[in-house]
């Protein structure tokens, strides 16, 4: 969803309509006499964020290790929802405890707030994998002008990543994918340049140094139309009948990148006895 310049990922848009409705659900309670426990939501809720990004970084040290600082970077959407709930039931059981005239507003507003991201969570879900069930019918062209249908793209599972040389977090983001794109050849990279030429894109490949196949150009934002992508990077990933199964917007971690290749790769064949 986009707000003038701002692209909003559903997962981020999932949480705030949860978060509304807490904040609606104690309201509500406050104004026939309870206590106030808006204060006591937004501290739980960030204990909960701070747990699922703890519980995140954790699980995926080994690709954060390799970027510290990107430990901070929360825009790359690494949290661990499950922890994160649980996070947030301990918060507002432990608030609770301490405060007893909380207690039923606060369960409330967690408990309606909870049920209404998962909601929302579930909906996003749904209305992506029946939006976009598979590779469109487009025909881009490579750095020397040659055709190329999306179609032959089938077959194996597929990173398709939407970009711009003068996005600044493309920019940033291009080591990443060009590394993980020597490191998994099982899986399909593929550099999709949104509106710009192909000079334009062979330069700036040649200044940053960076040795990508299967470059494409997308003069005419094709792609971006048919995911309704509004913001850069978008990077999609596509399982090897060309669904859609993730769409990442915003700049990708070592960590989320290897969480998403993890979600299309095919399943490794038991070693034979």
């Amino acid at each position: 969803m986009n707000i003038g310049p701002l692209a909003l990922s559903s997962g981020l848009l999932a949480l705030l309509f949860g978060v509304i409705a807490a904040l609606a659900s104690a309201g509500f309670l406050h104004r026939r006499g309870h206590a106030d426990a808006g204060n006591a939501l937004y501290l739980a809720l960030g204990i909960g964020l701070l747990a699922a990004r703890a519980a995140y970084v954790a699980g995926w040290w080994p690709q954060y290790m390799q970027q510290p600082l990107s430990i901070l970077n929360i825009r790359d959407h690494g949290f661990d929802p499950i922890v994160g709930v649980l996070g947030l039931l301990a918060a507002a059981a432990a608030i609770g405890w301490r405060r007893p005239p909380l207690r039923r507003p606060l369960a409330a507003g967690v408990a309606v707030g909870v049920m209404a991201w998962a909601f929302a969570g579930l909906v996003a879900y749904k209305l992506t994998t029946t939006t976009h069930p598979g590779l469109p019918a487009l025909v881009l062209s490579d750095l020397d002008g040659r055709e190329v249908p999306l179609q032959t793209l089938r077959g194996q599972p597929t990173v398709i990543n939407l970009w711009a040389t003068w996005c600044g977090p493309c920019r940033r983001e291009m080591p990443v994918l060009a590394e993980a794109q020597q490191a998994t050849p099982q899986i399909r990279f593929v550099f999709a340049d949104q509106g710009e030429s192909a000079a334009a894109v062979k330069h700036f490949m040649q200044v940053q140094r960076l040795a990508l196949q299967h470059v494409l150009i997308d003069g005419n934002l094709q792609l971006s139309n048919h995911y309704n992508a509004r913001g850069y990077p978008t990077t999609l990933f596509l399982d090897a009948d060309g669904r859609l199964r993730d769409m990442h917007i915003g700049e990708l971690s070592r960590a989320t990148l290897a969480e998403r290749l993890q979600r299309i790769q095919p399943p490794t064949a038991p070693a034979p006895r």
